[in-house]
């Protein structure tokens, strides 16, 4: 992982005081969904996307990411520096999907058709293991740093296209853990927490998807 970004994750993450469940958003969350809201016509409608300007949110630009809302594997169309650091690799024209481990790869999919057709935000929790190469360790101390696990939560709004059709999502990472004792690591494969869906009349008040995966089955 190059220097920059090990210091924007390190930046980033450290923004927290420790690790623990939440049943709110993160304040940064928050914020990024207010701005979504404001730029609806309709709080029934995806706002469209040439109305989005990340520049109003300066500071969050390095969480920020786009994927697609129409192939298979919702392919990243854009992710911040903040990211690429969280994974040690470009995420660009990656599947997001693949990034999960495959019992919850139909149960997101099942979310992320669901905020498309609503027009609503998804927020999703998650965990994953933090990987790390420390082959400069003694072999006790190595796999403390293998045992971490960061806990974090993606926000996920659809945006319109100009013939009204949603065609992607912008969205947010944002940690909810403290950083990991060796920040020169990466993230695993994410395991599916909860799913929510914000309904309009919500705001940040989350009511949970009615989605139950069965080994990657979608049950209810």
């Amino acid at each position: 992982m190059e220097k920059s970004q090990t210091d924007t994750f390190t930046a980033t993450i450290l923004r927290l005081t420790g690790a623990k469940e939440t049943t709110v958003p993160h304040s940064s969350t928050v914020s990024f969904l207010s701005y979504w809201r404001g730029l609806q016509a309709s709080p029934d409608k995806a706002p469209a996307r040439e109305l989005f300007d990340p520049a109003r949110l300066k500071s969050l630009v390095p969480q920020m990411m786009m994927i697609s809302g129409t192939d298979a594997g919702h392919r990243f169309r854009l992710s911040g520096g903040f990211l690429r650091a969280l994974h040690g690799y470009e995420l660009k024209d990656m599947s997001f999907l693949s990034l999960f481990r495959p019992p919850f790869v139909d149960t997101i999919g099942a979310a992320l058709a669901l905020g498309r057709r609503r027009e609503q935000p998804v927020l999703l929790t998650l965990t994953a293991p933090w990987k790390t190469d420390a082959a400069e360790l003694p072999p006790e101390d190595a796999a403390l740093f293998q045992n971490e696990t960061v806990t974090f939560e993606i926000l996920l709004c659809p945006m319109m296209n100009r013939y009204g059709k949603v065609d992607r999502m912008v969205g947010l990472y944002q940690t909810l853990s403290a950083a990991p004792k060796n920040p020169k690591g990466w993230l695993g494969r994410y395991t599916l927490i909860s799913s929510k869906l914000y309904e309009p009349d919500r705001n940040v008040k989350a009511a949970h998807l009615r989605l139950v995966s069965d080994g990657g089955r979608r049950i209810a």
